[in-house]
């Protein structure tokens, strides 16, 4: 299960919030790096896995790839996504090519073995705080930005993810939450990058 809180943001806040060590009781680790991530959504012609409001993605990294199955999301006012995840490295996004398992008969199950095209893109440059408290990593925070890509039109976007690890828990999120709020303009996100790039074709969101 995916528990993550998202937010829209001005890009020109994001730097503010890089800069950010402490939020209360949390240390603010940051990465190396910003990644730059290309993710590509998958589905079939007759989008049966939109239509489901299920999300096939393939992202890379470099020379690094992921591949992620997410299920319907269940979404608050405050901004907080419930969804389920599969996730495994690969660069396929056909389930006939994954490891047994349940991701795997679930995608054969939505899809009934058809075959799988580009739906669209998210173009991301990610910046990654984790947040530790008393020693422990309980979230990863995710200042991105970046485009969305839907047919032929494109849309630059800004977000905040405040992502839940195992370690934490819904008073973490909340309380990181609004603690961000202290230092940017955060609006809560409802829709996932996936529905706003499906938006931009004019397709069902999933």
């Amino acid at each position: 299960m995916e528990i993550e809180a998202k937010f829209r943001i001005a890009a020109s806040e994001l730097a503010t919030l890089a800069k950010l060590r402490r939020l209360g009781a949390y240390t603010l680790k940051p990465a190396p790096a910003p990644e730059q991530q290309e993710n590509i959504y998958y589905d079939t012609p007759d989008a049966r896995l939109t239509t489901a409001r299920y999300g096939l993605r393939v992202r890379r990294v470099g020379s690094r790839a992921l591949v992620t199955l997410k299920g319907p999301a269940e979404v608050g006012t405050d901004g907080i996504h419930r969804r389920s995840e599969f996730e495994f490295h690969g660069d396929q996004p056909d389930p006939t090519s994954w490891p047994p398992g349940v991701a795997r008969d679930l995608a054969l199950a939505l899809t009934g073995g058809a075959a799988l095209a580009p739906l669209a893109a998210v173009l991301t440059e990610r910046y990654v705080l984790h947040a530790i408290f008393n020693g422990v990593e309980v979230a990863e925070i995710c200042l991105d930005h970046g485009l969305l890509r839907g047919g032929d039109r494109e849309q630059p976007f800004a977000e905040v993810e405040i992502e839940l690890l195992s370690a934490g828990s819904a008073n973490d999120l909340a309380t990181l939450a609004a603690a961000l709020g202290e230092h940017a303009t955060l609006e809560p996100e409802s829709q996932t990058k996936l529905q706003r790039a499906l938006a931009l074709r004019q397709l069902v969101h999933v």
